[in-house]
């Protein structure tokens, strides 16, 4: 929601991003990265050209979170970022301060690379952002300079010759929020990838292969595509759990949980573009034996099922927001608040889930635009805590899923997609260690 004050606009933060600016530090700093590789070196003067031309376009993007006495906010910052030189690794924290928005370009090769802090959007969001530069950008090198802006706008995409669009700053959680809903169970420690983490560095590895393989094994086993990478992702931390020595697994934790964004707007109607969606955790005690792969496929199945259903995603709206509109919450400067989160994180938050897996589903574009894009790429946050975390999207019937980690070594990486080319799936993995491209 957009406020006034003093003739300037400062947008208040949403639900997420109350509990994410509180929170975000160098081992979780709640930023993800979406990347297209073209089939052309970037031109840095035109992609600057696109990023100025829809900086009015996206207001509730270019943004910096500023601490107030009893709330962060986020305010508009003065001018169009700068495009930037690669760092060396993705996802790294952002700094505060200056006139530095909550979002980051980068150009490399023919790679354009956009960062997002969490507190500003979630992947909705980021697609549409991402979808809107690079259609700006290939126009502004003479690509598609003859498709008209109702073209454009029939296939979903942003332009900088139409105004920006309020609706797109709403704050979904408190528009569905319900005041009578009960609040979810609450969940235990889970088990996460051992091994020692690195400090700075956040390794990328990227599969890459036919949705259509994927989506038949999905379709034998009757689960969706999510449905099936989340059993994978389980699998594979369970096979991590067993591999451990019989010492290290008694001080283990038990549980091993794979958190799911669902995004809400599936579920109610909304045209936000900033954050709006909520978490599924399937799981599995490890005390109850081994779960064969056909278990965990049930488990997940009904349990995304049972997550997804409106009564349960209100209970975590009731918990979310019912803290927000807390009366005493209102009236406890900025700092206690921050406390009280980042204690509330780390008894009940932070070790809750072993890992996250984020689909975001399929990213589209019109031609001639599709025709001048090789792929494109989704990096989850990093987190220390879990260590690797997975992050999933479609381009062109290619599925192309990246593990972002911090964890020292590269067993969780290689464990995943073997497991899925021990589906006879085709899988291709490209890692950012210079490895090159090899098949599974």
């Amino acid at each position: 929601m957009a406020l006034k004050k003093h003739d300037d606009i400062f947008y208040s933060l949403d639900n997420s991003a109350i509990f994410m600016a509180a929170i975000a530090g160098a081992s979780g700093p709640f930023v993800f990265r979406f990347y297209g590789e073209l089939d052309a070196p970037i031109v840095v003067p035109a992609l600057q050209d696109a990023v100025d031309a829809l900086f009015p376009r996206f207001p509730y993007f270019f943004v910096r979170l500023r601490s107030g006495v009893f709330w962060h906010y986020l305010d508009p910052v003065s001018k169009p970022p700068r495009v930037e030189k690669e760092l060396p690794y993705p996802c790294a924290p952002m700094p505060r301060g200056g006139d530095r928005p909550a979002v980051r370009i980068f150009a490399y090769g023919r790679r354009i690379s956009v960062e997002f802090h969490h507190v500003i959007t979630d992947g909705t969001g980021a697609i549409a952002f991402m979808r809107a530069l690079t259609v700006e950008y290939l126009r502004r090198i003479g690509i598609g300079t003859d498709i008209d802006d109702s073209t454009l706008q029939a296939a979903g995409i942003k332009h900088p010759r139409e105004p920006a669009d309020s609706e797109e700053a709403e704050d979904g959680y408190n528009k569905y929020f319900r005041p009578t809903a009960t609040v979810p169970d609450k969940t235990g420690q889970a088990f996460t990838i051992p091994g020692p983490r690195m400090f700075i560095a956040y390794r990328e590895t990227l599969g890459s292969m036919d949705v259509q393989q994927v989506l038949a094994v999905a379709k034998n086993y009757k689960v969706s595509l999510t449905e099936f990478l989340t059993a994978v992702h389980l699998d594979v931390l369970q096979d991590l759990y067993e591999a451990l020595p019989w010492r290290a697994q008694k001080k283990a934790k038990k549980i091993i949980s794979v958190q799911v964004p669902v995004n809400l707007r599936k579920n109610y109607p909304s045209k936000s573009l900033r954050n709006f969606f909520l978490f599924v955790a399937p799981y599995i005690d490890v005390r109850l034996g081994h779960w064969t792969f056909e278990e965990l496929l049930r488990r997940v199945h009904h349990q995304m099922q049972i997550g997804l259903e409106e009564k349960e995603l209100v209970r975590q709206l009731k918990r979310n927001v019912g803290g927000e509109r807390n009366p005493l919450g209102k009236i406890v400067i900025l700092p206690v608040k921050t406390l009280v989160l980042r204690i509330i994180n780390a008894i009940i938050g932070v070790g809750a889930y072993s890992g996250s897996l984020s689909n975001v589903g399929i990213i589209d574009l019109p031609e001639p635009f599709a025709s001048h894009v090789v792929r494109f790429s989704f990096i989850p946050s990093r987190a220390r805590t879990t260590g690797a975390n997975v992050g999933a999207l479609t381009w062109q019937n290619r599925l192309y899923i990246n593990i972002g980690s911090m964890v020292r070594d590269k067993d969780f990486e290689r464990r995943f997609f073997s497991k899925l080319s021990s589906f006879d799936i085709d899988v291709f993995v490209i890692s950012s260690q210079n490895e090159g491209e090899y098949h599974l």
